[in-house]
């Protein structure tokens, strides 16, 4: 039975067996015990969660259109015949993933000359699957995923030779104990996308009488985009070995997490220092990521061999420590050092003097409590620099950095901004929300003296005054966020009302949760450009008509206490939020009504979700009922 192009193929008994969309079908955990019968055209196949126990050269007749077949996770032992892909030609996608206990015969695969991705993580699977025969008719094969297996000993055969379109293997958290030059021969000449050994604990390897010179390089002949060797156990001087030994190679990503480090407090293992990758000089590693390890100090020249690194990851450790040189050698081509979620408590003036070229510094999310003077000193082409999540209380008086444009600054406990303009002159965007300034004059200066200003991110603040030292002057400001800033007890104190008089370019604001009640006559008369407007989650009772500028097309409205809303204040608006307002169901809100049924604003919750709060007796009633109610009445 066709309908739109969805029908249901029905198996002798008493449920159905697959949801079938055109070429698709859909089988997933419908208790099947074998591949039902299906339509020719059909070109993916998912029968995941079923009990399939058997494929073999039969199960797949009439399906030679298939171009994905997933057979993963099987509630019972799943065992591949010889030649049971025979006739899939076209078939390019197998998955067969969490299928533990997984039994192939040998030539289980014959036939599949054209597929590119084979998924057998998670089954049970040993050594014999690469050096044995199984997979050598995939010649096109481009992924093979061998997570979680039991592989102990990583020796392909000689045919992955021929797969020379083979860039992606898997073998993450499998019991390979070494890899050596002579069990890699297989995959001499390889040029790998992903390489991915992470968890892989070379235990034999972590042996102190391991002979590396025995070994030899384990890579030889290949080279890696990105190479994953995170969690294998090495220690800092085995890992160091390591490098030494594939010493060439060239690997552009290289991830190294893990253990490696001494930690904070212990000293019976070491941090790497300027040997530990003195093997990768010529390997023209491009990024390093050290994340999620252990690592207390940075040693005087410990990345000086990486002559080509443009990134470098050091986030996640436990770094309080950063010593003089530390990052010598990296002159000239270091873009972006991410030491975010560590220790480091302050910054020196020689802490990054020999990063030039640094566009991006990260350094989120430490205990950053100081600023020393001149600290940032030689970053003259930093563009963004995130202090956010830290505990300073002012900037001090850090070098000028005259190309950062993108500063975070929120979350810190800063109570003045008197050095921002001085620090940072050419800013376009700057997020100090969530300090401990008092004052809402500091928009007024950093708006005026931090000319190029786009973005101002103010708001979560704890305002208490605002004593302005005058009108705001000339600026380019588009954003400006002041979210939970009290400015209902600054301009109910008659104060700041002028705040966004010469705010012609802004064209987003949020006003959300300041416990406005009203907002004061002619408040956004200076705000001809305003787009959208977050007045959200405050106590706002009623709206005046001419409020808003006419350019708003956005607004913002969730959660107030607006009981009959004009719709004269909506006019210009092409997107209205009314989401848990609290509306008065009476008389009053009938012309609000007939709005609601006739305009074409797009409202973010439906009219039928909108509901009466008060009075009692209409509690949660929806609106559109309450009108229909009157409206019979009449």
């Amino acid at each position: 039975i066709w309908f739109f192009n969805l029908f249901f193929v029905f198996i002798p008994g008493c449920f159905p067996s697959c949801l079938i969309t055109g070429p698709v079908a859909s089988c997933a955990s419908k208790k099947l015990r074998s591949v039902p019968p299906l339509p020719r055209n059909i070109t993916h196949l998912y029968l995941e969660m079923n009990y399939i126990s058997e494929i073999n050269s039969t199960s797949l007749t009439g399906l030679e259109e298939l171009q994905e077949l997933d057979l993963g996770r099987q509630r019972v032992p799943l065992v591949i015949r010889n030649e049971a892909f025979s006739g899939q030609r076209r078939l390019k996608r197998l998955i067969l993933g969490f299928n533990v206990g997984l039994q192939l015969e040998p030539l289980a695969f014959e036939g599949l000359s054209g597929l590119c991705d084979l998924h057998l993580d998670y089954c049970s699977l040993n050594d014999s699957i690469l050096s044995g025969p199984y997979l050598e008719p995939l010649s096109a094969l481009e992924t093979l995923d061998l997570f979680g297996n039991q592989i102990m000993k990583l020796q392909p055969s000689l045919f992955f030779a021929n797969m020379t379109e083979l860039k992606v293997l898997n073998l993450k958290l499998n019991k390979i104990g070494k890899i050596c030059e002579s069990d890699l021969i297989g995959f001499r000449g390889k040029r790998f996308t992903v390489l991915n050994m992470n968890s892989v604990r070379l235990k034999k390897m972590s042996n102190y009488s391991f002979d590396w010179q025995k070994c030899g390089n384990p890579f030889r002949g290949m080279s890696f985009e990105t190479l994953d060797l995170s969690y294998t156990g090495l220690s800092v001087g085995q890992i160091q070995h390591f490098f030494t030994a594939i010493k060439g190679t060239n690997i552009t990503h290289l991830k190294l997490s893990g253990h490696i480090g001494k930690g904070f407090s212990f000293n019976n293992l070491p941090d790497p220092d300027h040997r530990t990758f003195e093997g990768l000089k010529s390997s023209s590693v491009f990024s390093l990521d050290l994340s999620q390890n252990r690592i207390f100090a940075l040693q005087q020249g410990v990345f000086s061999p990486l002559r080509d690194a443009v990134t470098i990851d050091v986030s996640q450790n436990r770094l309080n420590q950063i010593h003089r040189g530390a990052f010598n050698g990296l002159h000239g081509h270091l873009k972006m050092l991410n030491l975010s979620h560590n220790l480091l408590g302050e910054v020196y003036s020689h802490t990054f003097v020999s990063l030039a070229n640094l566009r991006v510094l990260d350094l989120s999310h430490n205990h950053i409590g100081v600023l020393g003077f001149g600290s940032f000193s030689g970053l003259s082409h930093l563009e963004a620099l995130n202090l956010a999540g830290n505990s300073l209380r002012d900037l001090g008086f850090p070098a000028t950095l005259p190309s950062l444009n993108y500063i975070t600054l929120n979350d810190n406990k800063l109570t003045s901004v008197r050095t921002f303009a001085w620090f940072a002159v050419n800013i376009v965007h700057l997020d100090i929300r969530g300090n401990r300034l008092t004052n809402l004059e500091d928009v007024y200066s950093l708006v005026t003296q931090m000319k190029p200003l786009q973005r101002l991110l103010y708001g979560g603040n704890s305002i208490r005054w605002c004593t302005p030292g005058g009108q705001v002057g000339l600026n380019k400001l588009e954003l400006l966020d002041l979210h939970s800033s009290s400015l209902q007890t600054v301009w109910a104190l008659g104060t700041c009302l002028d705040l966004f008089d010469n705010l012609g370019n802004v064209t987003k604001m949020n006003l959300s949760s300041n416990g406005l009640r009203s907002l004061p006559q002619g408040v956004f008369k200076g705000l001809t450009s305003l787009v959208e407007l977050d007045l959200s989650s405050n106590t706002l009772t009623h709206l005046q008509s001419d409020v808003f500028p006419q350019s708003v097309k956005v607004l913002h409205l969730a959660s107030n206490f607006i009981a009959s809303p004009d719709p004269a204040s909506f006019g210009s608006l092409r997107f209205l939020d009314l989401g848990m307002n609290r509306f008065h169901c009476d008389s009053n809100l009938r012309s609000f009504l007939t709005w609601l049924n006739r305009t074409e604003v797009t409202l973010s919750s439906p009219a039928q979700e909108l509901r009466c709060e008060f009075p009692l007796r209409f509690q949660n009633v929806p609106l559109l009922d309450y009108q229909a109610s009157w409206l019979r009445k009449e």
